[in-house]
Formats: C-alpha cells, structure tokens, sequence
C-alpha cells in the first residue's frame, strides 16, 4: 500500500466475509465453474452425484427433524469441499 501511495498510483481494496461461505455456495454455480475451469465431465458427474444424494437431519433438545435433502452448499468436513471452494472463488475473481 505504501508504493501504491508514495506514487500516487490508485488503489482498490476489496474485503470479502467468508464466515459460512461453505454453507453458501450455489451448487449450479459450482457445476459451472467446474465445468469452466476444465474439469473433466467425469467427475463433474461424480460430485454431482454425490451433492444430489445429501440429505441431513437436524437434532435439537427435543429430538430430531425429519431427513431432509441439502440443496445449498458444500459438504462440511469434506476433503474435497476446499478444493471445490477454491475453483469457484478462482472463477469468479476471473469474471
């Protein structure tokens, strides 16, 4: 910051929360930008899969939900989460 301000060169700063932003991603956008990244329609189609089937329950002091299906986000805990993450923020600082 201080080359940018001693010659008196413009600078942008852009801060991003990413507190939940697992929880957040939009699985169409992850397809997308799987897809745009190069990643082979094989394992586009594997991980789909396996995002299409979660389902979750959610427990509580007087029992547990019903199962219900997670339509939004990626998987908590997951080896793959991080890296699927890291393809979608890479697409969109690209756009």
């Amino acid at each position: 910051m201080e080359k940018y301000r001693d010659g008196q060169r413009e600078l942008h700063c852009v801060f991003v929360n990413l507190e939940k932003a697992y929880d957040r991603v939009p699985r169409e956008e992850l397809w997308y930008c799987m897809r745009k990244s190069g990643v082979a329609e094989k394992y586009v189609r594997v991980v789909q899969d396996m995002y299409e089937r979660s389902r979750t329950v959610v427990k509580c002091a007087v029992g547990q939900t019903e199962e219900f299906k997670v339509e939004v986000g990626l998987h908590q805990g997951s080896a793959l989460s991080p890296f699927l993450f890291a393809i979608v923020m890479d697409q969109l600082s690209e756009e």
